[in-house]
């Protein structure tokens, strides 16, 4: 039987990543499938790696924050699997997912991630991502600056790709979440390690970049739902943003040589937007008819979770997802589902 490997990286997540666990677990359990799980505590807190031994079948503890990528190879040279699962701890995987991962990742020289969701209703869709590149860093940068129709683009393309995970379908896209993704053990040794280089973000992109350019997919298993609880870990984390900046500039200059740089200094220098209108933050998103609704913690909505589909009236994020808030203020956002255009904004806290 093939067996699973599953590597989750914590830091200092130990309810998150228990939590993850378990829902491989449970998922294995139900389809019948052979699962290893490791956890790598990348904290070195000892209450952390003990918080784990009941919920991995391994715990490892570098000794120092190896970083996500470093992690994550750490537990991979310990995985015995013919297929592996690279996770996030603030992950939890729905029934079937974990098989569906399986069956996709193991189909070839591929990668396979799931339909990712906000909220433990299923309602609000994490659109999957594009391989970044100038031309993404350019639409970034129009974003920032309030560009309608780059925000339509994105609304159309979170509109599509909720469709396909309706529909359960597998689609091949440019780009897979970091948060969890499978491959089988062939494409690893093919491709090799993640890149320690990058300290946190960015290093599934190189990494997939780095498939893709032997011929390698990526897909979107509509099939295989999971609830990604955004941004949970890394927002407790004060040098997140540095590591951002620099795990970017990485890759732009890695990939693109002196046209990322400039890139990415011509964003940095460009002038800033100014302000909207200060108004206070409410609970709710009113709308007069049925509308999709985008929800993002960034105001120029840069990204976002999307709901196909909301009834007219007040629209409020779930509770689990404005309990994730941790204070910040989100931005919602009621879009015509046919034209795209905007059809009201509200801030929420």
């Amino acid at each position: 039987m093939r067996v699973i490997s599953a590597v989750v990286v914590s830091y200092r997540s130990a309810a998150l990543a228990a939590r993850a666990l378990e829902s491989l677990r449970n998922g294995a359990a139900a389809s019948g499938l052979s699962l290893e799980t490791i956890a790598v505590v990348n904290s070195d807190d000892a209450a952390e790696a003990r918080a784990l031994e009941g919920a991995a079948d391994r715990v490892l503890v570098p000794g120092r924050n190896l970083g996500y990528a470093g992690g994550l190879n750490a537990g991979l040279r310990e995985a015995r699997g013919d297929v592996l699962l690279l996770s996030n701890p603030d992950v939890v995987l729905r029934p079937g997912a974990l098989e569906a991962l399986r069956d996709a990742a193991a189909s070839g020289l591929a990668a396979a991630g799931p339909a990712l969701f906000l909220d433990e209703g299923e309602t609000l869709h994490l659109p999957p991502g594009e391989e970044p590149g100038l031309a993404v860093l350019a639409r970034r940068r129009l974003a920032a600056a309030g560009s309608a129709p780059v925000f339509r683009r994105a609304a159309r393309r979170a509109q599509r790709a909720a469709r396909e995970v309706e529909r359960g379908e597998t689609a091949t896209v440019t780009a897979l979440s970091g948060a969890l993704f499978a491959v089988s053990r062939a494409t690893l040794d093919r491709v090799g390690p993640l890149d320690e280089g990058y300290a946190l973000y960015y290093e599934e992109n190189d990494w997939q970049r780095r498939l893709r350019a032997l011929g390698g997919a990526l897909f979107r298993v509509g099939a295989a739902r999971v609830v990604h609880a955004y941004n949970r870990s890394a927002r407790l984390e004060p040098r997140a943003a540095a590591w951002f900046a620099a795990s970017e500039r990485r890759y732009f200059t890695t990939h693109f040589g002196a046209r990322g740089a400039a890139a990415l200094d011509a964003f940095a220098k460009a002038p800033p937007v100014p302000d909207a209108p200060v108004r206070a933050a409410s609970g709710a998103l009113r709308l007069a008819t049925p509308a999709a609704v985008a929800l993002s913690p960034l105001a120029d909505f840069g990204s976002f979770a999307f709901v196909p589909r909301a009834e007219a009236g007040d629209w409020r994020p779930p509770e689990d997802v404005r309990a994730g808030f941790g204070g910040a203020t989100w931005h919602a956002r009621a879009v015509d589902p046919v034209s795209f255009e905007i059809l009201g904004e509200e801030t929420i806290s």
